[in-house]
This record gives structure tokens, C-alpha cells and sequence, in this order.
């Protein structure tokens, strides 16, 4: 039976990366690729969009569109979720509210205050996809790129049965802003001559290599060392980081943060800041920091974008060079390709049940490590003890996503109070319980537990 991919939730901009990839490498021709959006004519245009490029470069693959999932998810092999829950107007709330009580995040939607209020009306939804996993599909991958994902995977190791595997591409963004730090960041021409992929845009030179683990969102650079002569770069990386100006943007908190603790933060300062409880919004000016801005977050389309999208690719080279491209560093589908192969190999970053992976963090925990990918799925790589000052900051915050998991699941006022009294960045129990109450009555216009 040909391998069939679903794409949960295919109106995301995601589902363009995906596309690119999926049309790239010759182990998915042949396929059954079904997308899944509520929105018909969104839907119709993507459809439009994945049939015309496998035309033109005879892909061979088969192209379903569906509305409910329940028929898109029949026979599948490997299942993507890129679903939010009214993303845009309920990131906004989520700093609206923190700040409202004295907090002040950059990220807001992964960890904090505002990363339980994402899982209150994430996690009842990845629930019911997962109670339709189980029931059609039992022995189908779930590979998960949306957030809040750690407490998402949380949510769904504990209390279904479903495979998981979460993505996230930070590994490649903090490997391309150090190839820019340490001025090694221009791809050799011979690699590139040999190389069939244009890499154009926010995808490392593969000049370095490196060696990360923590939590999702908050990893840290064990190892880094020159991809061809093995040569340690981590004194290179401390000596440059003394001078700011040559730090990248986006880097400057996470230079500090190595210099504080010895060890380079993953993937970049917005997301390290939400986690760092030392972080305070009086020193956000020392490191160019600000709220992410989320009117420039590209994540959905609607059908007239993606109309555009579809329209723009109307010839058969246009639609190879398309496919050619890689705009995104993102590996996010090669998860599917390594499975599908017969080989076990190496995978620089997944979100797993740690299982002692992290030997000095708890077993029960998600954390984010190097795996070895193969045909039965992936095992993470042993790392051993993450160093003593990192520990706290991953255990705690491990800890509190497992809570805020459960709480999410059973609805559970106390639990989710427990998540953010735990929370270093709530000062007291009268802010915690009112931060609760404010998450709580705006999230009654939602699909929660609660």
C-alpha cells in the first residue's frame, strides 16, 4: 500500500514549506497526500496549488482535499497538524492579559501565563484528533509542528495512545546566527554546485555543527564544532559574544545568557527570555528586545492568499523552481522520509518523552534532544547530565508543562492554578488567581475543559 499523508489544519503557510519538500525528494512520489481545512474554498485553492505542481514535475502523487478530518485521516500513515485556534486574535489577548497584570513576555504562546491559556484551546482539540486516531487510524504517526508543543505532546503521551513526535526548526535558526557570529556563514561553492536544493532564506551554511538539549524553546548548545575539520568553536563563540556588536540580531539576551551560564540558548531571545526568570522588562532595552509583533506573524492564509499563491505558480518552471527552493530551514516532513526509509539515522532536534535521554531531568518530562530516526519511529540519543546550573530552569519548566497538560484535559481550575503559582514570573497567589479568572472568562468564547 502507497504511503498516505495527512495534513491537519493545510490552510497554514506552513503547508507551502510542505509542499516544497514534498515534491523535492523522490521517496514521497507515488503518494496519497490529504489535506484537511475546514474552510471549502480555502481547501480548493490548496488542492488547486498541489495538483498543478505534481503535474508538472510528474510527482505521481494522489491529492485528496477533505473537511472532516475523520475521512482525511482513513489509511494514513503519517498525520501533520499545523492547527490554531484563532490564532492571531488570541495571541494578542494572551499578552493583553499578562501584561494587564504585571507580566511582560516576548514570546506568549509556549511557556507562562500565556502559554496555559494557548492550552486550554489547543489541547481539547489535539484530544478529539487524537480520539479519531485511535479509533480509525491506531498505528499512524501524529508529527506535530504548532504550539504550544511541548504541552501539547504532554497532553497526548499521557492521555491517549497515539505515537507523537514533535518539530520545531530552532535548531536551524540558532545554527545560522552562529555561522554569522563566527563569520562562517557562506556556503561553499562546491557544496553548492553539488548541492540540487537553492537554499535561499533562513537556512544554515552547514559550516558548523552542534549538539543541543533542554525543552522546546529553551535548548542549550552542548557542543559546536567545525563541520569539516572538528575544530571546538565554543572559544570562538565566548570570545566574540564580548563584543556586542558583533552578536546577530535577535542574539543579544542570548549572548548574555551564555556568558551568565556557560552555555549558548536555543533558538533566539524571544522565546530563551520567556523562560529566564531573571529576565525583566527593565533591561529589555540593554538587548534590543521587544513583544514579538504579532501582525507580521505569517503562519495562516485565506482563500484569496492562497488563491494568489496558487495563481503566481502557472507554468510547469515556474513550478519546478518553486520546488527547487527551500525558503525555510525546516525539517519537519524529512521525519516522514526517514521513517519511510529502511536506514536509522540521525536527527538534530526532536521533541520527545525524555525516558532518561536527560539523565539529571525526570523520565516523565518533554524534552527536546538529538534522536536516531528509523523505520519503527524515533529514539532519542543519550546525552547524559545536562550541567547542574541548566537543570532548574528545564526541570521546573517541565514540570509545570505536565501540569498544564492535565489541566488542560480534565478542566481542572486547581491544576491550573498550581501551573501558575509554580510560573517564576507570577509574583504572588492574589495575581495568579486573578491572572486565572481573566484566562478563564475570556476563554469561554472557546472549545475548552474548563
Amino acid at each position: 500500500m502507497k504511503t498516505k499523508i495527512v495534513v491537519i489544519g493545510s490552510g497554514s503557510q506552513f503547508t507551502e514549506f510542505f509542499l516544497q519538500e514534498l515534491f523535492k525528494f523522490e521517496e514521497f512520489k507515488g503518494c496519497t497526500l490529504s489535506l484537511v481545512d475546514r474552510k471549502p474554498a480555502r481547501l480548493e485553492q490548496e488542492i488547486r496549488l498541489a495538483n498543478f505542481i505534481n503535474d508538472c514535475v510528474e510527482w505521481d502523487i494522489k491529492v485528496e482535499g477533505h473537511t472532516d478530518r475523520r475521512d482525511a485521516i482513513k489509511n494514513a500513515n503519517y498525520i501533520y497538524c499545523f492547527i490554531a485556534v484563532n490564532h492571531m486574535k488570541t495571541w494578542k489577548k494572551e499578552f493583553e492579559i499578562a501584561n494587564k497584570h504585571g507580566i511582560y513576555p516576548l514570546e506568549a504562546y509556549t511557556v507562562g501565563a500565556p502559554g496555559l491559556g494557548m492550552s486550554m484551546r489547543h489541547i481539547p482539540v489535539m484530544m478529539d484528533i487524537c480520539k479519531d486516531i485511535e479509533d480509525i487510524c491506531p498505528d499512524a504517526w501524529l508529527i506535530l509542528d504548532n504550539n504550544p508543543l511541548s504541552k501539547i505532546m504532554a497532553a497526548i503521551l499521557k492521555h491517549t495512545k497515539v505515537k507523537c513526535i514533535g518539530y520545531c526548526n530552532g535548531h536551524e535558526l540558532v545554527q545560522m546566527a552562529l555561522e554569522q557570529l563566527l563569520n562562517m556563514d557562506e556556503r561553499d561553492p562546491s557544496e553548492r554546485s553539488a548541492d540540487p536544493v537553492e537554499r535561499e532564506f533562513m537556512v544554515p551554511a552547514g559550516n558548523i555543527d552542534i549538539t543541543l538539549a533542554g525543552i522546546n524553546h529553551c535548548q542549550w548548545l552542548l557542543d559546536i564544532r567545525d563541520s569539516k575539520t572538528g575544530e571546538d568553536l565554543y572559544p570562538l563563540v565566548k570570545k566574540n559574544i564580548k563584543d556586542i556588536n558583533k552578536v546577530p540580531t535577535g542574539y543579544k539576551f542570548s549572548a548574555e545568557v551564555c556568558k551568565l551560564f556557560g552555555y549558548f540558548p536555543s533558538p533566539a531571545d524571544n522565546h530563551v527570555a520567556d523562560y529566564i526568570w531573571c529576565m525583566d522588562r527593565n533591561i529589555f532595552k540593554d538587548f534590543d528586545l521587544a513583544p514579538y509583533p504579532v501582525d507580521q506573524w505569517f503562519g495562516g492564509k485565506d482563500a484569496k492568499a492562497w488563491k494568489k499563491i496558487a495563481d503566481s505558480i502557472d507554468t510547469p518552471d515556474v513550478a519546478r523552481d518553486y520546488v527547487s527552493k527551500r525558503r525555510v530551514g525546516w525539517w519537519n516532513l524529512q521525519v516522514a522520509r526517514f521513517m519511510m526509509g529502511g536506514e536509522q539515522k540521525y536527527f538534530p532536534a526532536l521533541n520527545l518523552l525524555n525516558n532518561g535521554a536527560i539523565t539529571n531531568l525526570d523520565s516523565d518530562i518533554i524534552v527536546e534532544v538529538p534522536a536516531i530516526i528509523g523505520p519503527s519511529g524515533a529514539k532519542a540519543v543519550t546525552i547524559g547530565d545536562l550541567p547542574e546550573q541548566l537543570v532548574p530552569i528545564c526541570a521546573l519548566h517541565g514540570k509545570i508543562t505536565n501540569i498544564v497538560a492535565d489541566a488542560a484535559v480534565l478542566g481542572s481550575r486547581e491544576l491550573a492554578l498550581q501551573a501558575l503559582l509554580l510560573d517564576p514570573f507570577v509574583p504572588n497567589l492574589k495575581t495568579a488567581k486573578n491572572l486565572l479568572e481573566d484566562m478563564l472568562e475570556y476563554n469561554k468564547d472557546y472549545y475548552t475543559k474548563f
